[in-house]
């Protein structure tokens, strides 16, 4: 069923100064990825859910919006069962680096990824201008604050982001969301490859859209489609050009 996972190469030849990023998300047949203002929704089947975690395990890096962080707390860790990833023990999956996009360093001290149990602490990237105070005391909890520029409509600067993950030793991706995070990542043309699960269910016109600006959405192409249980995942690359 996840064969076709395996033919998928999550690095770029040659020199560069970005990693291969991989862009995936779950959402409903009318494009939903949340509820009302933002509730998180179990849309993944167990099957789809199962990939997500095996892509998880094989990128350095997951990365996603402070909005997902106070909406859902989340551990971005690997989950699977003995034998799942390659024949190994889940005991020895290494697990990805949590990137957290956080321009307001609005990040909770009491989160889950700065829990002890928490198999790797985050790091945060936030702008020049921030709460020192709130700097220090995630520090202390484990985390380390990176401090990017912003673009000139004054969000992080995402290629700034890519370089200084890079100089990290982080040679892959995996981009989860919000909605915010993935729309700008899909403008921005950094993006290599998508993983889109849709899932047999329908949100509601209350509900929060996967893409917030489709003008600026690229075109893709060498699409493939596998089921996954009730679920289809669409596996493609952007048309658009890097700039």
């Amino acid at each position: 069923m996840y064969s076709f996972l395996d033919n998928q190469t999550f690095t770029i030849k040659g020199s560069t100064n970005a990693p291969f990023v991989t862009l995936t998300f779950a959402q409903s047949l009318d494009g939903k990825i949340a509820g009302s203002q933002g509730r998180q929704l179990i849309l993944s089947g167990a099957e789809s859910m199962k990939a997500t975690h095996i892509l998880r395990a094989r990128h350095d890096a997951i990365l996603v919006g402070i909005g997902t962080v106070l909406n859902d707390d989340p551990r971005l860790s690997v989950r699977l069962s003995s034998g799942d990833l390659a024949g190994q023990d889940s005991s020895t999956t290494q697990h990805p680096q949590p990137v957290i996009l956080d321009s307001g360093l609005r990040f909770p001290t009491n989160a889950k990824l700065l829990l002890p149990i928490s198999p790797t602490r985050p790091w945060i990237f936030t702008r020049r201008e921030h709460d020192t105070e709130k700097k220090k005391q995630l520090e202390v909890l484990g985390a380390r604050v990176f401090i990017i520029d912003q673009d000139t409509e004054g969000h992080l600067d995402l290629q700034h982001l890519l370089r200084v993950l890079k100089e990290q030793s982080i040679e892959s991706l995996m981009v989860e969301g919000g909605a915010n995070v993935i729309s700008t990542f899909l403008a921005s043309g950094l993006v290599d490859l998508v993983l889109i699960t849709i899932a047999p269910v329908y949100v509601g016109l209350d509900g929060v859209s996967a893409v917030q600006n489709a003008e600026v959405a690229p075109m893709f192409g060498s699409i493939t489609y596998h089921t996954l249980g009730r679920d289809i995942m669409m596996v493609a690359k952007p048309q658009k050009q890097k700039p």
